[in-house]
């Protein structure tokens, strides 16, 4: 970790984020709990959830392509403008108690396809800061603190909520853009080789998923990253009626629950920070991955409250290792000239996929209930993860 952390740049390029994460974190407690408070129906829940992300399998691979075509510095600034601006208008809305189910949906899209370039850009600047040797534990600092923003930015939430209203939360994310900002414009940024453009962005986007589909070991992290991200962080998602529905607990319950996910999402990205690379972390990701089922199978199981907290670490923790062990596997093996399209596909699956696993989740909950469809998820899970490694250790021995 030393590596990452002696880069003065990185250092603050990781503050400015660790604010912003807050005023993220705050923001999307917000708008889960707004949701609830609106309609008191889980399918609700779920769809304001895909709302925010299933844009990004839209757009994430376009913002991609774009990313590798333009300055990356002046992008980042773009993007996160955009995103204080919508946050501005949300905290209007709803100080003025004009905000309505569907009118939230629509904000939710809106702040999905922002976050489509986002995203893309987000990681792409962990590459352009630091050297490819420091590569590794920048990625999973850089997660280190998204995740202990998603610990400590509930419990922030909760208290906002709680004193000054849903609308305080918007307006703590707004304001908090200032810090990413200022990094933004501190850093300094390795060079880049020349980008020689060879058609318009749709060839140059078709040209990434070309590249995609020529690398297998790249095909079978993207699946591996799509079915975790899609049934396990797709539970995460479903806190908020967890909350409620299941233990009893309101919006403080549900601050609590998400900064238990946080704090367990912290150890996994530090244990990756420590870990060596290489086959090690093949085999540590591997593992991961497989024992997610069983801890989404376990949650399913659960009514006690505090039980539920510690399962809801332990599922942060296999949901957040997993995910940045794939993609410290996957940056490491791609070209610079594909980066932005790549991770862009990567953000897509890997972001979007919580999403449509919440969305289906909880129109089922409506029917069968949340715990059935936990336990459901789990069970599916466990197949589908047991199922691509079987494959990719045949296909690693022919």
């Amino acid at each position: 970790m030393g590596g990452a952390l002696s880069n003065r740049s990185f250092q603050a390029y990781l503050a400015g984020n660790a604010v912003s994460g807050l005023g993220t974190w705050a923001q999307r407690i917000g708008i889960g709990w707004l949701s609830w408070d609106l309609t008191h129906q889980t399918s609700w829940v779920g769809a304001i959830a895909m709302a925010q992300l299933l844009p990004l399998v839209v757009f994430g691979p376009v913002f991609g392509t774009l990313l590798d075509r333009h300055d990356h510095r002046r992008f980042a600034l773009s993007v996160n403008l955009a995103l204080a601006l919508l946050s501005t208008v949300l905290y209007a809305l709803s100080a003025a108690h004009t905000m309505r189910i569907g009118l939230l949906a629509v904000m939710a899209v809106l702040l999905g396809v922002a976050n489509s370039a986002y995203h893309a850009v987000r990681l792409t600047m962990v590459n352009d800061i630091v050297t490819p040797e420091q590569r590794q534990s920048a990625i999973a600092l850089n997660s280190v603190m998204f995740n202990v923003t998603r610990a400590v930015g509930p419990a922030l939430a909760g208290v906002i909520i709680a004193r000054y209203g849903v609308a305080a939360s918007f307006a703590t994310n707004a304001l908090s853009f200032i810090a990413i900002l200022c990094a933004l414009l501190l850093v300094r940024l390795r060079p880049r080789e020349a980008q020689h453009t060879r058609g318009g962005l749709f060839v140059e986007g078709l040209a990434g998923l070309r590249y995609i589909a020529q690398h297998g070991e790249m095909r079978q992290l993207l699946l591996l990253s799509t079915v975790t991200a899609t049934l396990g962080r797709g539970i995460i998602e479903l806190l908020p009626a967890f909350a409620d529905a299941v233990f009893r607990r309101g919006s403080l319950g549900l601050a609590q629950l998400t900064t238990a996910a946080g704090i367990g999402a912290v150890s996994g990205a530090l244990l990756l920070a420590w870990a060596r690379g290489g086959e090690r972390l093949v085999r540590l990701t591997r593992v991961t991955a497989l024992s997610q089922g069983g801890v989404i199978f376990a949650f399913g199981l659960c009514t006690r409250y505090w039980a539920g907290l510690a399962i809801t670490s332990a599922l942060g923790f296999t949901v957040v290792l997993c995910s940045v062990g794939l993609q410290v596997r996957l940056q490491s093996c791609l070209h610079d000239n594909y980066r932005g399209r790549v991770l862009g596909v990567w953000a897509a699956l890997n972001l979007a996929g919580p999403g449509v696993g919440a969305a289906l989740a909880g129109w089922v909950a409506q029917h069968l209930g949340l715990q059935r469809v936990t336990l459901a998820a789990g069970g599916i899970c466990t197949v589908l993860v047991t199922w691509l490694t079987l494959r990719d250790s045949w296909r690693r021995k022919v």
